[in-house]
């Protein structure tokens, strides 16, 4: 068309062939049979559907309710099977219900969801993918989280982004463009991908698919839901709860432009330029800047207060938020923990407090099963905690106020509530309860318990398993109940007092202060994997096979880094 505007009608004889222009009728019968899904009852559907749009939408919003529920009251889901696919949503929700039918023969209640999940696990696109496969490996994605191959949601958030790239829909609409519904639908689903697959890359240590300079769509409209149709406009007075997954994206591209700068490949960090003596130093600096910026950005029906918390939706969403902005912090600083006067380690153990405080609060009110945006973070802070805590006691610093102690049994208490639906978080727990015992008992008094199952308990650690569906921790006592557990002598009175950020701070120490942080315990804190939920747990076992062959003071370093 542009040619014949300007060149006027070609008169070339040349036709195309059609032949090689369409798909081969062998390829269209092979890759657009209609599969056999086998869909949940009406009333478990709608029971589903209902626990998904309260728990999960509020911070997962890929999907436009009223337009969706509507499509299935409709019954497009048993007529176009590519609906059908993002309806398969309600596997998520089978471990939130008791439903008997949402398990397996054995009901077992690890199976919740599986038997209708397993249809879409081979599911492989050959044409144009559609809004609706491009939710599928979203949503798809954030179950396998679950499994026991939860290293599988890369790859399937991986397939959704191709899928986005392949449809164009990582660029920006041409000015004068007119927004639709399903312009929205195609932003959000872009937004949740990304931030899943930035999220992915951070716990399980893997590249990104997706660089900010590769897209420049749009963000996505703070427009609720029951407001499309009245042309995108937020009623004023109103927050909206789209504010919060606005600035989940923020946060989000902040941790991609961190995974880049510090964890990125040398190779590529000296083709960006980022590369010099001082260059981490001041890229960290950066990195910190604009956090407090972000955070004084956070609209406030979002700032969690604990003399004020939000309510509602609101309240979720804040939780959630404030988990992750310290999560981030911690991603950018736990690098730089062992260098004198360097705030490095004070950050990431504040953050790591705030982060089990906030999860502790989210949980007892909601009373609900962590989304992985809240349990990895979880098990992160644990880890920092107990080697923040085993220097504090290598330096000879008095135990018996150390509060740290709570906040690993809170993280325990955690990852054992989510363990009773979820198989990633009874990895988690293991692996937290083992690092407990890296340099002696860490934790040698057990809380009060009434359940009778302790397959799952390592001698020295127990923690409370669900009661009748419902977290409660079941200790309650003081810190100073629990100082009988360590035997470090009086500190020498020249470092009494004094915290060890202050003693790193401080020259000219004695030597157990300047060994607070020596090779060997900087090797088990760099050497030991971040996730509990990585592909090859071989990387754990070695981790740990290693401290037991070689000791305490034996080589803790295993074959691949991670971050």
């Amino acid at each position: 068309m542009m040619k014949e505007k300007q060149f006027g009608p070609s008169s070339s004889p040349h036709l195309p062939r059609p032949y090689f222009w369409q798909a081969f009728p062998w390829e269209i019968e092979a890759l657009s049979r209609q599969p056999r899904y086998l869909f949940p009852p009406e009333d478990l559907m709608a029971s589903l559907l209902e626990i998904y749009f309260a728990n999960v939408h509020p911070t997962i919003p890929i999907l436009h309710r009223p337009s969706f529920e509507r499509s299935v009251t409709e019954g497009l889901h048993l007529t176009n099977h590519s609906f059908g696919e993002p309806c398969f949503l309600c596997w998520q929700m089978h471990r939130y219900s008791t439903d008997p039918r949402v398990f397996v023969e054995s009901g077992d209640p690890h199976s919740a969801g599986w038997k209708f999940a397993c249809q879409l696990l081979r599911v492989h696109t050959f044409f144009q993918p559609t809004i609706y496969e491009i939710q599928m490996y979203a949503l798809l994605s954030v179950f396998v989280l679950g499994t026991s191959a939860p290293y599988a949601s890369w790859s399937y958030t991986g397939l959704g982004i191709r899928g986005l790239q392949q449809r164009g829909y990582h660029r920006r609409k041409p000015a004068g463009h007119k927004w639709s519904p399903e312009d929205e639908l195609w932003t959000r689903a872009f937004w949740v991908l990304c931030t899943l697959e930035r999220i992915a890359s951070l716990f399980i240590g893997r590249p990104m698919g997706l660089h900010a300079e590769e897209y420049d769509i749009e963000l996505p409209l703070e427009v609720d839901d029951e407001y499309w149709e009245n042309g995108f406009t937020q009623p004023p007075g109103r927050p909206s709860q789209l504010s919060f997954f606005v600035c989940y994206v923020q946060l989000c591209e902040i941790l991609g432009d961190a995974l880049r700068r510090l964890y990125g490949s040398k190779k590529a960090k000296i083709s960006m330029g980022w590369d010099g003596p001082e260059w981490e130093q001041r890229a960290v600096a950066e990195l910190d800047s604009t956090m407090n910026r972000f955070l004084d950005s956070i609209p406030s029906h979002l700032r969690w207060d604990l003399g004020n918390l939000p309510q509602g939706i609101f309240f979720d969403q804040s939780a959630q938020l404030h988990i992750m902005y310290n999560y981030i912090l911690i991603a950018i600083h736990r690098r730089y923990i062992h260098r004198p006067a360097a705030p490095s380690l004070s950050i990431c153990a504040s953050a790591a407090r705030a982060i089990l405080n906030t999860a502790d609060i989210w949980l007892r009110k909601l009373q609900r099963l962590p989304l992985p945006n809240i349990k990895n973070p979880v098990f992160m802070a644990g880890v920092v905690l107990v080697l923040y805590t085993l220097a504090t006691k290598r330096a000879g610093l008095t135990m018996d106020k150390n509060k740290d102690l709570v906040h690993i049994k809170t993280a325990l208490e955690i990852l054992k509530f989510a363990e009773a639906r979820l198989q990633p978080p009874g990895r988690s727990w293991e692996l937290l309860t083992e690092l407990c015992s890296l340099d002696g008992p860490l934790l040698t008094k057990s809380p009060p318990k009434d359940q009778s199952d302790s397959s799952n308990s390592s001698e020295g650690i127990s923690t409370p398993s669900l009661t009748n569906g419902q977290y409660s921790p079941q200790f309650e006592e003081s810190v100073d109940s629990w100082s009988s557990m360590f035997t470090a002598e009086q500190p020498p009175e020249s470092i009494q007092g004094k915290s060890i950020e202050e003693l790193l701070a401080s020259d000219g120490q004695p030597c157990a202060v300047q060994s607070i942080f020596d090779d060997d315990l900087m090797s088990m804190w760099m050497a030991a994997p971040t996730a509990s939920d990585v592909e090859n747990i071989q990387h754990w076992d070695a981790f740990l096979e290693n401290r037991m062959e070689n000791g305490v003071n034996g080589d803790w370093s295993f074959a691949e880094p991670y971050l």
